[in-house]
C-alpha cells in the first residue's frame, strides 16, 4: 500500500461519518475527562477535540499525499492492532471516539507525519509537546512503552529529553 490508496481509504471511511458520529466522539471525550483537574480536562475535551477534528476535515479536503510513498506494511499492521486494542467501554459513544481516532492516527503517522497530540497540549506536570526547528518533541513519548494501545511509538515526536537543556520545557498553567 501507498499514501495516496491510504489516503482514498480513510477519505472513504471518513465519509461513512456523519456530524451526529463527531459529536458522540466529542461527548466521550469530555465524559472521560470529566474526573481530570481543570486544566487536563479543557486539553483533552476541547484542545484534543478540536485537533482530531481539524485532522478530519484535512482528511476529507486533501486531494493527494504530498509525497506518494510506500507504506511500511509491518509498521502499518502494527498500528492497527495498537488501534484495535483501545477496547470498548460502557459509554456507547467511545466506537465514535475510536473511529475518529482510527482515521486522524493512520493519517497522521503516515501521511503528514505530524505529532499524534496538539503541539502545545499540556500534560500533568505542565509539559506539552513541542516543535523546535521542525522537530517535535513530546513528555510522554517515552514513557508510554509498556502501555498496551498506546500510540506513542508510531508518533513523529522525539522523547523531550533529547531537546537541548536549557530550553524552556514547563509551560506555566
Amino acid at each position: 500500500m501507498n499514501t495516496a490508496d491510504l489516503l482514498g481509504s480513510l477519505q472513504k471511511d471518513a465519509r461513512n461519518m456523519s456530524i451526529a458520529d463527531l459529536m458522540k466522539a466529542r461527548a466521550f471525550m469530555v465524559r472521560s475527562a470529566s474526573g481530570l483537574p481543570k486544566k487536563y480536562r479543557e486539553a483533552y475535551s476541547t484542545e484534543l477535540f478540536n485537533y482530531l477534528y481539524t485532522i478530519f476535515t484535512d482528511i476529507s479536503n486533501l486531494k493527494r499525499p504530498e509525497k506518494n510513498e510506500t507504506i511500511n506494511a509491518e509498521e502499518y499492521d502494527d498500528l492497527i492492532k495498537r488501534l484495535n486494542k483501545m477496547g470498548v467501554s460502557e459509554d456507547q459513544n467511545q466506537e465514535y471516539f475510536n473511529k475518529l481516532v482510527n482515521l486522524t492516527a493512520l493519517y497522521l503517522v503516515f501521511i503528514v507525519k505530524k505529532p499524534i497530540h496538539p503541539i502545545g497540549m499540556v500534560f500533568p506536570g505542565g509539559d506539552q509537546v513541542l516543535e523546535k526547528d521542525g522537530t517535535y518533541y513530546c513528555p510522554v513519548k517515552d514513557k508510554q512503552n509498556d502501555v498496551e494501545c498506546a500510540l506513542c511509538k508510531f508518533c513523529i515526536c522525539r522523547d523531550a529529553e533529547e531537546m537541548v537543556k536549557g530550553d524552556k520545557w514547563k509551560m506555566e498553567v
